[in-house]
């Protein structure tokens, strides 16, 4: 009876430890909510701050771009090397409908979808491209 009591305790614990992976695990540390704090062009000349309420949401393999005072949103698969970060298929709900890049000018997302990651840590992630530089606060 203690083996059998054991063995049941055993597989309840790698079950429970199964399921219950972290996000953060999967997506790495670029995983989270993201704030827009500033976004410069490539002169240096500061075109938004944060009181445009800009947000990336960064889970598993998927983006969302959104704003504060919006409803509506932008989901699409990345792909995030050490030093890359690679928009892919961007889709527009509510509608459900395939965009173009163009759909991301508001958001700072070049016309290719590609950036240049040059800071990522706890709290800080800094994306550039060659038309701006985006920085952003773990929100």
């Amino acid at each position: 009876m203690r083996h059998k009591a054991l063995l049941f305790f055993s597989i309840c614990t790698l079950l429970l430890i199964a399921s219950c992976t972290n996000w953060r695990e999967t997506a790495g540390e670029i995983a989270g909510m993201w704030q827009m704090t500033e976004w410069r062009n490539a002169d240096g000349q500061t075109l938004a701050t944060k009181d445009k309420g800009i947000y990336y949401c960064i889970q598993l393999d998927l983006m969302k771009f959104q704003r504060k005072d919006k409803d509506d949103y932008y989901l699409s698969y990345y792909t995030h090397t050490r030093d890359s970060l690679i928009i892919g298929k961007i889709v527009h709900w509510p509608s459900d409908s395939v965009c173009t890049f163009s759909a991301l000018d508001s958001f700072g997302v070049p016309a290719d979808g590609r950036f240049h990651v040059d800071v990522l840590n706890d709290d800080h992630l800094q994306l550039s491209s060659k038309e701006a530089t985006l920085v952003f606060r773990r929100y």
